[in-house]
């Protein structure tokens, strides 16, 4: 089955919406007024007409030590607002979402490992996975390009060498991204990655494909 990504940053596959990395309730850590829980649900509102269930392929929450006010308010607003869409919520563990289970119990929701859906894995990516065909968070991988200015997007990557591999961006709009340019990754699932494998899809007012990291490395070089 074909594979969409959306300027959403979300993953459409069928009817089902993947997205990764919300990382609510940061805004505690970083001491500021909270800000991207309005942000969020407006882009899965846009993107809920075409599905009918929402992956959360983890990261939920940010702080790993305990849940935070502004976690357990945003989650349960967020999880509250899926339900009332009449959509199925699953939620795939990430490294951050220590915790989450206490928050989200009430809504008889249980936080998975994994999810199978459509001949895909669904991970988040902070441990190894041997599958074939996965979809993962975690890198929060972003294009740092310097052209007379520094310009950032947000991006997907696919990877097509022995494994299909599709990366998700940061869902977050808190979340700068890590710059993919370097070609290295903290994935485990990525470590024998060849930059000539990775595909780049530019996240904007649409979605564009750059080519492949390699090929974007020799432009940029280029042009600089």
């Amino acid at each position: 089955m074909n594979i969409k990504f959306t300027p959403e940053r979300a993953l459409i596959i069928g009817k089902t919406a993947v997205i990764a990395d919300l990382h609510l309730g940061l805004e505690n850590v970083m001491g500021i007024p909270r800000v991207q829980i309005d942000e969020v649900l407006e882009r899965i509102e846009t993107v809920s007409s075409q599905v009918d269930r929402i992956v959360i392929a983890g990261d939920l929450k940010h702080e790993f030590g305990r849940n935070l006010p502004y976690e357990w308010e945003d989650v349960k607003r967020l999880v509250s607002f899926l339900l009332r869409k009449g959509l199925d919520v699953v939620i795939v563990r990430g490294n951050h979402d220590n915790f989450l289970r206490a928050i989200v119990s009430n809504f008889g929701l249980e936080i998975l490992d994994r999810y199978e859906i459509e001949g895909w894995t669904i991970v988040h990516g902070h441990k190894d996975c041997d599958e074939k065909r996965i979809i993962m968070g975690h890198e929060h991988p972003s294009v740092k390009i310097r052209i007379n200015g520094l310009y950032t997007f947000h991006c997907f990557l696919r990877v097509r060498g022995d494994r299909d591999v599709v990366v998700l961006p940061a869902f977050s709009p808190l979340v700068s991204g890590s710059d993919i340019m370097s070609c290295r990754f903290i994935s485990p699932i990525l470590s024998d990655v060849k930059c000539e494998e990775i595909e780049v899809y530019a996240v904007d007012d649409e979605v564009t494909y750059l080519g492949t990291l390699k090929d974007l490395r020799e432009v940029v070089k280029v042009w600089r």
